[in-house]
C-alpha cells in the first residue's frame, strides 16, 4: 500500500499520512487523510486548485502586485483570481476592539473605473498600535464618515484626532474630538503606504479599480490579514 506524506487541507494534522483511495470519475488518483478520512485529490491540473494557492493570493495582495500580476504568477485566470479574493475576504472577521483607546481618521481619494468616479476610503487606526479599526468606502459624505466614527464610538474611545474637516465636528462629540496639530502623523504616514503599496490609490498611475466589491476584498486582506 502507497504511502503518501502531505499537510490535509481539511483538517488541522500536519505532515499527515495519506492512502490510495480509489479514482476519481476523470480517472485522477483520489487519497484519503489517515487523521480525518476525508478524501482529496493531491495533485491538480489546474493551478488554482493547489492546497497553498489563497496562500500565495494572500501573500501577493499584501504586497501590493495587481489582479493580472497575480494571476500571471500563479498561472490561474483572472475570473478565478477574483473569485478567491472575495471568497478569502468574506471569511475575516471585523477586528475587536478595545475600550479607552486612542484613535486616528482621515480619508484617502481614488476612482473607480473612470476619474469621474471619485470614492473615498475613510477609515481610523489604533493610535498606539498603528492597525486599521474600521474602514468604509463610498462617497465624501456624513453617511460614508459616520459608519467608521460609529464603530469608534462604540468602544468608548479616550479621544479621536482628525484633521479640520467641517463634518468631524457635526458627527464626532466634542469631548471625544480633537484636531490638535501633529496629532495625523501617523494615520497621513499610513496613506502613504498604502497608496505605495495598492497601485490603485496612487494620485499618478495607470492602475484603478473596476469594482468596489473587489477593492473592499483586498483592503480587508491588505489591513485584517
Amino acid at each position: 500500500m502507497e504511502v503518501k506524506i502531505y499537510s490535509c487541507s481539511k483538517c488541522v494534522g500536519r505532515n499527515v499520512e495519506f492512502i490510495k483511495y480509489g479514482k476519481t470519475s476523470s480517472g485522477k488518483q483520489r487519497y484519503q487523510c489517515t487523521n480525518c478520512k476525508k478524501t482529496s485529490v493531491l495533485k491538480f491540473t489546474y493551478n488554482a486548485y493547489k492546497q497553498n494557492t489563497n496562500e500565495k493570493i494572500i501573500q501577493f495582495t499584501k504586497e501590493g502586485l495587481g489582479i493580472r500580476s497575480t494571476a500571471r504568477v500563479l498561472k490561474i485566470s483572472a475570473t478565478t483570481l477574483l473569485s478567491r479574493i472575495i471568497k478569502i475576504a468574506k471569511a475575516i472577521p471585523r477586528p475587536v476592539l478595545s475600550f479607552g483607546k486612542i484613535y486616528e481618521m482621515d480619508e484617502i481619494r481614488f476612482f473607480v473605473k473612470k476619474k469621474k468616479r471619485t470614492f473615498w476610503l475613510a477609515y481610523a487606526i489604533d493610535k498606539e498600535t498603528r492597525k486599521v479599526a474600521g474602514f468604509y468606502i463610498g462617497r465624501r459624505t456624513n453617511r460614508t464618515l459616520k459608519a467608521v466614527i460609529k464603530t469608534l464610538l462604540n468602544s468608548k474611545p479616550l479621544k479621536i484626532f482628525t484633521d479640520k474637516l467641517r463634518n468631524y465636528q457635526y458627527l464626532i462629540p466634542e469631548k471625544f474630538h480633537s484636531t490638535r496639530r501633529f496629532s495625523t502623523n501617523r494615520i497621513e504616514r499610513k496613506n502613504l503606504t498604502i497608496r505605495t503599496h495598492l497601485k490603485r490609490f496612487s494620485r499618478k498611475t495607470i492602475c484603478f479599480s473596476r469594482s468596489l466589491v473587489i477593492i473592499s476584498a483586498i483592503l480587508k486582506i491588505y489591513f485584517w490579514w
